[in-house]
């Protein structure tokens, strides 16, 4: 999904809640938008390059329903179970990280319907203790 398009829900929600939550509605917008760091950081990790730039594109590069396929299985840390269970738990005891919450819900809303539209799923990589065991028995079955 587009961070223009995050950015745009994530703003009205945050206006929308805003009678209600003064100024704190804004970290809805944080929750909403900038959790998508993990793919910088997953770019990272992969290419071994910097460049903001050069990663903003190659994930809009793979946004088409012919290329959306070659980042099933990544890891995104913020875009996981854990994460949000975690997010969910600490919204109960801090209004901030319960607008932060509200956020990353409509992230995740979104990031969902995109992905059903285009590849047909939900979720590029559900959980970070699946991601690994997966990826053990992938290095395993490799030295075997």
């Amino acid at each position: 999904m587009k961070t223009w398009v995050h950015l745009l829900v994530s703003s009205i929600l945050a206006l929308a809640l805003y009678p209600l939550f003064n100024w704190n509605s804004l970290f809805i917008i944080a929750g909403g938008v900038l959790i998508d760091i993990d793919h910088y950081f997953w770019y990272i990790y992969k290419f071994k390059k910097f460049s903001l730039l050069d990663c903003y594109f190659y994930f809009i590069g793979s946004m088409g329903r012919g290329s959306i396929m070659k980042n099933i299985g990544i890891l995104l840390v913020f875009h996981t179970i854990e994460f949000l269970l975690m997010a969910l738990l600490l919204s109960f005891y801090n209004e901030l990280a319960l607008m932060f919450t509200i956020g990353l819900l409509s992230h995740y809303l979104l990031d969902g319907l995109f992905l059903y539209n285009v590849a047909k799923r939900f979720i590029t990589s559900p959980s970070i203790i699946l991601w690994i065991s997966k990826n053990i028995q992938i290095q395993k079955h490799r030295k075997s």
